[in-house]
């Protein structure tokens, strides 16, 4: 069974370095993806919960802050439990098995990643292609089909638009 998690995003709070009892280093925190929502014509930030321990833990520590990009890659893992009031609850972590930074530690204020994170948003929006209706698409193909469907075969030209996935 295969779970591997590999993910960019920006840290979301500066981290800090824990020890449990048995003296493993670790840290906890989250990281926001951004994602492009039709529904919303715009980004959307994601957040994801994230782990590291030993090394790894004290690596992010030392060497990324609160805004850092960074690329992620670890498993999907969930802890399940039962709160203090009696619920079930599910936890979904990303248990982070390396990284790499994407952004200096030189970095001012004034590049943070929220305003970079806008021009980024503001280009990529007019990339995106405008939701076409399926339903008038389809019709236009069923009419085609209908008019002349075996008699004048010719070569058909596919689109992304045309397959199933």
């Amino acid at each position: 069974m295969i779970n591997q998690v590999v993910m960019d995003g920006y840290i979301g709070k500066d981290l800090e370095l824990k020890t449990t009892q048995s003296l493993k280093k670790y840290v906890t925190f989250i990281i926001c993806q951004n994602r492009y929502s039709k529904v919303q014509r715009g980004y959307v930030g994601e957040w994801h919960h994230v782990i590291a321990w030993n090394k790894v833990a004290e690596n992010l520590v030392a060497n990324t802050h609160k805004g850092s990009k960074v690329i992620l890659a670890g498993e999907q893992r969930v802890r399940k439990f039962v709160d203090k009031n009696g619920n079930r609850v599910a936890y979904e972590y990303i248990w982070v098995n390396s990284f790499d930074i994407l952004t200096s530690q030189n970095e001012d204020i004034a590049n943070s990643p929220s305003q970079n994170t806008n021009k980024q948003n503001m280009n990529n929006m007019e990339d995106e292609e405008p939701e076409v209706d399926r339903t008038i698409v389809e019709a236009n193909k069923q009419d085609k089909l209908a008019e002349d469907p075996f008699n004048n075969q010719k070569e058909v030209q596919l689109t992304d638009a045309d397959l199933p996935f």
